[in-house]
């Protein structure tokens, strides 16, 4: 199971708090796949409100900076949910399954990260590189990224 660590931090208080926040919530889940559905049900309910949430902060915030790779940035979440929603099913259908707790405990938190690293982390330094400091072009401090 994977969690959020220091080195998936963007330097973005709003984004870094929602990912944080996702791998919370998706711990959570982890923590009762083996108890009653329903509470597997609610659990994953409040980290899809979580995801649903955060994806749209983003695709907002994309939106009002004209991120030029948010057309392709947008399609990874689309497709990402798409198989959200199929696990989703999957869950309500036929209970948590050997492929449910999968995707919960190994293919969620690979993609969350691979998200992170390789699309939100250009995104960061994008929205770093749009808030000046006064009187210069430098980007805002604490834009580099993480080692």
């Amino acid at each position: 199971m994977g969690d959020w660590t220091a080195e998936l931090t963007l330097n973005h208080e709003i984004l870094d708090g929602q990912h944080a926040e996702i791998f919370r919530r998706l711990a959570a889940v982890a923590e009762v796949l083996e108890g009653p559905h329903a509470q597997i049900e609610d659990a994953l309910a409040a980290l899809a409100d979580s995801l649903v949430t955060h994806l749209a902060t983003e695709e907002q915030l994309m939106d009002d900076a004209l991120y030029p790779e948010r057309g392709r940035h947008k399609s990874a979440h689309e497709l990402f949910m798409a198989d959200f929603l199929q696990m989703r099913a999957t869950l309500r259908d036929e209970g948590p399954t050997p492929a449910v707790v999968d995707w919960v405990t190994r293919r969620i938190p690979e993609w969350l990260k691979f998200h992170i690293s390789v699309n939100d982390y250009p995104l960061g330094l994008y929205l770093a590189r749009r808030r000046t400091l006064p009187g210069g072009d430098r980007p805002a401090q604490g834009s580099k990224r993480p080692s």
